[in-house]
């Protein structure tokens, strides 16, 4: 019903309209079929940035603005309340348990919690929880945040050049003993609560918790570490050192980030607090050993960490039990571009691909000895067949044996997959009959031959007795690289074998021996059509990135971040053999615009 005015004369105007149609959802998912209840996924922009303040005597209606560079244009401004101050170390571990039980409800950006539920979640024993954990919710949902510069979008994978204001949050609290609740207040049956919050996530951090711009922690570490600084530092070493089990950092850059109060006067004082935090970390097996270097002053000094193995296994479980879960999730929340892929399903919602115990036995038997010690490797093969399908994880598996100095094998695996390394791979299926069992023939395309052309033509002229010794010599080497002997490997061997013959001659220089080429080594100069040394594609790259370090004055972190960014993007040519210098320096500058 609408009011007009027309010609000074007042009416009702009635409207016809269709009947209101009402669309329920189901987005919940059972928490019973979510198997790490704890893993939370965590906003890269809250890791890796100021969000939560370490001041303990924070002033009411001070607004605090955080600069990341001497133009002043690379910052982010928080902005409290009227009569209220910024968020705090409550206030982050509110957010985690939120993140908690976000995850429990099925990860929907809009969900109900009451203050008994966060209670638990962070174990306080306070008869004061209602008003701490209100007071933390209002903090958190009326803070403004304005981002230049500094706002990571998952949708666009880059960092936002305009400037971005948002909250973490919106809040609604709902009263139950508004009638307009009374269906709320059924549900969760105890008479004690008479609110219950509302809680919506904004676009921004939501979009990047359920896509690109993600980490996965577990929430019962971070809530069980003492201090904010030390679960800062926690945080932002896990995602600064990626899948090393070293790590090297300024001390000055950590004291920023975290950020801790910073003057030559104060200096002794926060290198104490730097000190006391990483043994917390330390005492929890969260890192294994620290240690400062300082040979001049401590804004030169560094600050080397270094973590057990087994962190890095776990860090990996993390990321895979956190995957499969959300699989289930997905599927509701129609969401498939996570961190780990596009997830194939059905219009079930189940994968189309299913992983049998032959075919993660066929794979495994391939992969490099070094992938074979890691127990977590025949669960990430069969999900990922899942994922992909069995055709593409031999291919990466058939490539990744055929890597050289391997550290981070699951990694390497995972990366291989998501980048589609090994494309130029082809699969022929065969099935033998006397075992009824498929199993691979390895077809390399031709044009991977063309490296080898010297090589090859060596081969072909050797007599035959000649060549059968360098074949089995070849065979031999390539059978001690896979560990094991059996028929998927001798099936590899075969179809891949002119390959596998002329990069034995050129790593071993038999042309050299022969007189036949004077000098192997690969000159890199301008103009040159194809680099295919690994060696000088990494080196190339570091040296370049450097000079933009000096002439720029770029931080570590950010020379880390390029450098892996250009190696991603790059490496697929350098696969397929047709990377050139100027290939790499266009990529260097668009990075660096």
């Amino acid at each position: 019903m609408t009011l007009q005015n027309t010609n000074n004369w007042l009416y009702d105007e009635v409207i016809d309209t269709k009947e209101t149609e009402i669309i329920e959802e189901n987005v919940y998912v059972d928490e019973d079929f979510i198997k790490n209840k704890s893993l939370i996924r965590m906003d890269l922009n809250l890791i890796q940035y100021p969000i939560f303040s370490k001041n303990t005597k924070r002033k009411e209606n001070q607004i605090v603005k955080y600069f990341f560079n001497k133009n002043k244009d690379t910052f982010i401004t928080v902005i409290p309340s009227a009569g209220n101050y910024i968020p705090g170390e409550t206030e982050e571990k509110v957010f985690i348990a939120l993140m908690k039980i976000m995850k429990q409800r099925g990860m929907p950006r809009k969900f109900l919690v009451t203050s008994k539920e966060l209670k638990e979640e962070l174990n306080l024993n306070t008869g004061r929880y209602i008003a701490l954990v209100k007071d933390a919710l209002l903090r958190l949902s009326s803070t403004t945040y304005n981002f230049k510069n500094t706002m990571y979008s998952s949708e666009k994978k880059t960092v936002l050049s305009e400037e971005v204001q948002t909250a973490i949050m919106s809040l609604r609290i709902l009263r139950l003993e508004d009638k307009n609740n009374i269906k709320i207040k059924k549900e969760i049956n105890d008479n004690r609560v008479k609110e219950v919050y509302e809680i919506c996530i904004s676009d921004q951090f939501y979009n990047n918790i359920v896509t690109k711009g993600y980490l996965v922690y577990n929430s019962d570490i971070l809530l069980s570490i003492d201090t904010s600084t030390a679960r800062t530092i926690y945080m932002l070493i896990e995602k600064l050192r990626f899948n090393e089990l070293y790590l090297k950092i300024d001390t000055l850059f950590l004291i920023k980030r975290i950020p801790l109060k910073y003057s030559k006067s104060h200096m002794s004082r926060t290198i104490k607090i730097l000190e006391n935090n990483l043994q917390e970390l330390k005492e929890k097996n969260l890192i294994e050993s620290f240690s400062f270097l300082k040979e001049t002053t401590w804004e030169k000094s560094e600050i080397e960490i270094r973590f057990n193995e087994q962190t890095m296994n776990e860090k990996q479980e993390r990321f895979f039990d956190d995957l499969n879960d959300f699989k289930k999730i997905s599927t509701s929340l129609a969401i498939s571009n996570t961190e780990h892929g596009l997830l194939v399903v059905s219009d079930e919602g189940e994968s189309t691909f299913e992983a049998t115990k032959e075919m993660i036995e066929n794979i495994f038997n391939i992969l490099p000895v070094i992938a074979k010690k890691l127990k977590s490797m025949p669960k990430t093969i069969a999900d990922n067949i899942e994922r992909y399908g069995f055709e593409k994880v031999m291919k990466v598996a058939i490539y990744l044996s055929k890597q050289k100095n391997l550290k981070s094998p699951r990694a390497y695996f995972l990366k291989a997959l998501e980048n589609n390394w090994a494309e130029d791979i082809v699969l022929q299926s065969k099935i033998l009959e006397k075992e009824n069992i498929e199993i691979v023939e390895v077809v390399e395309e031709d044009k991977t031959l063309q490296n080898y052309e010297k090589e090859l033509n060596y081969y072909n002229s050797l007599s035959e007795d000649d060549k059968n010794n360098l074949e089995d010599k070849v065979y031999r080497a390539y059978i001690l690289e896979c560990g094991e002997e059996t028929k998927i490997q001798k099936l590899a061997f075969g179809a891949a074998k002119r390959k596998l013959i002329g990069e034995y001659i050129s790593k071993n220089q038999l042309m050299k021996e022969e007189g036949i080429i004077e000098n192997t080594d690969q000159k890199l100069e301008k103009g040159q059509n194809i680099l295919t040394d690994i060696n000088l594609f990494n080196e190339y790259i570091s040296k370049s990135i450097d000079i933009y370090k000096i002439v720029l004055d770029l931080s570590d972190e950010k020379i880390m971040g390029l450098k892996r960014e250009i190696l991603l993007k790059l490496s697929g040519k350098f696969i397929l053999n047709n990377l050139t210098i100027e290939d790499i320096d266009k990529t260097i500058a668009e990075k660096l615009k």
